[in-house]
């Protein structure tokens, strides 16, 4: 064998080892065939080889020292760590999809009321009072928007009389002549229809012995939709609601502040006077009273003996001072200028400024006794079929003032030259009111309604 680091044949060592076999790889056998043996032959002593560490002992298995034991928890410990953070953040990120609450059901769509007719007044009951019929009934319905009050005279037709608001319970009706028999029935109303008729409940007035030879029929009031005593055609002469009876919201029914001189339409204290809803129509005779400020009022006669005050409508008063020459008392003077009228069928009245007077039968016309004269107000309808005025014409007469002795003209001395009777003293003055502040003794005659 040649050796292969020192490129001679092997030759014996004497050790005491092994003798140690090389071996040629295979990549140097060629050249090994090619060499000539005398190439092969040393030229120089050989060297020693140099002598290879003595190999390493193989460790036996007792002599390996064992491997330090780690703990595997801390491992555990950081994927559970990272797990619930992982997984809370992406919990957190989809909570509305995971925990998605469930909507309750959409309610049901409410029913649209229907509105059903009212149910018909009941007890309808009517008593005779004092030359009227005063009605009662009891409210029925909760859904009224109104009331129908028909009346039938004899046994004739029911005809409407008048409307009235919701919860109306009573009306008291003074178109009612003696003698005759009234039937009345009331309906109620709303947006669906009107409900049946209440019962029927009749009256018979007794006749006046004697009774008068004619007797003048009179007309129901006016339209009074909110029945708060203001017909729906004196409600703008206040500055009124027609649909709220109480248009200040005080407590009082605008008619009855109306009758009483207060504006309707402010609480009071506040008067007509001072809210210039009206104007003082005063006269030289020493007569005075209130009107609408959008009424005339025309002085007939210079000294006021004759006057007439014009409304928005057809309808006029008129003022008229006629003599009592027997200086008889008022009712007997009345009553002697109308023979067959009783006295029970004549209405006494006491005024706010504390005048008492007289209403005729018709509840048309006033009187006052005044010092030796009578003061008249006559209300004329001049054709209309409705008391449109009835809370004014009540106003006017609470705000009369008769002041002194009445101070007219004497009478006119005629000559051949002036002509006959017919002739008039003077000029017809014009009025339309003034303003004047109202006395002390009117301030403290006024109350609140």
């Amino acid at each position: 064998m040649i050796d292969q680091a020192q490129g001679s044949p092997l030759t014996a060592q004497s050790s005491s080892k092994e003798p140690e076999i090389v071996v040629i790889p295979d990549k140097f056998y060629g050249t090994a065939l090619k060499l000539k043996a005398e190439s092969l032959q040393p030229t120089t002593a050989p060297v020693p080889p140099k002598p290879l560490p003595p190999p390493k002992p193989i460790p036996t298995p007792s002599a390996i020292a064992p491997l330090p034991k780690h703990s595997v928890w801390p491992m555990v410990l950081i994927v559970l760590a990272l797990l619930l953070i992982v997984g809370g953040a992406f919990t957190y990120l989809n909570r509305n999809i995971l925990f998605k609450k469930k909507l309750p059901p959409p309610p049901a769509a409410a029913p649209i009321p229907i509105v059903a007719a009212p149910t018909a007044p009941a007890n309808l009951a009517a008593a005779a009072s004092s030359g009227a019929i005063a009605l009662s009934w009891v409210d029925s319905a909760t859904n009224e928007t109104g009331y129908r009050l028909e009346r039938r005279e004899e046994q004739g037709t029911y005809l409407p009389l008048t409307n009235l608001s919701s919860n109306s319970t009573a009306f008291l009706d003074v178109s009612v002549q003696s003698g005759k028999t009234y039937s009345y029935r009331v309906v109620a109303l709303n947006d669906a229809g009107e409900s049946s008729a209440s019962n029927e409940a009749s009256v018979q007035l007794a006749a006046v012995t004697p009774p008068p030879p004619t007797v003048p029929s009179l007309p129901p009031g006016g339209l009074d939709s909110d029945s708060d005593g203001v017909s729906d055609v004196e409600e703008p002469l206040y500055g009124t609601d027609m649909h709220n009876p109480d248009t200040d919201s005080d407590g009082f029914l605008d008619g009855n502040e109306v009758f009483h001189l207060y504006n309707p339409a402010a609480k009071a204290p506040v008067r007509l006077l001072d809210s210039g809803l009206v104007n003082i129509l005063p006269a030289p005779a020493g007569w005075s009273f209130y009107i609408p400020v959008k009424w005339k009022g025309t002085l007939l006669a210079a000294d006021g003996s004759q006057a007439t005050v014009a409304t928005d409508r057809t309808e006029t008063f008129e003022v008229s001072i006629e003599d009592n020459p027997q200086h008889l008392p008022l009712m007997d003077w009345y009553l002697a200028k109308n023979p067959g009228i009783v006295s029970s069928a004549v209405r006494v009245i006491t005024t706010k400024g504390r005048l008492e007077g007289i209403l005729g039968v018709e509840r048309m016309d006033a009187y006052f006794a005044w010092d030796g004269k009578i003061f008249v107000l006559r209300y004329q309808l001049s054709g209309q079929p409705f008391v449109n005025y009835r809370t004014t014409f009540e106003m006017l007469l609470n705000s009369l003032k008769l002041v002194g002795a009445p101070a007219l003209a004497p009478a006119p001395v005629l000559s051949e030259s002036t002509g006959g009777p017919g002739t008039l003293i003077g000029e017809p003055a014009v009025s339309t009111g003034t303003l004047a502040p109202a006395s002390g003794a009117e301030a403290s005659t006024e109350t609140t309604p």
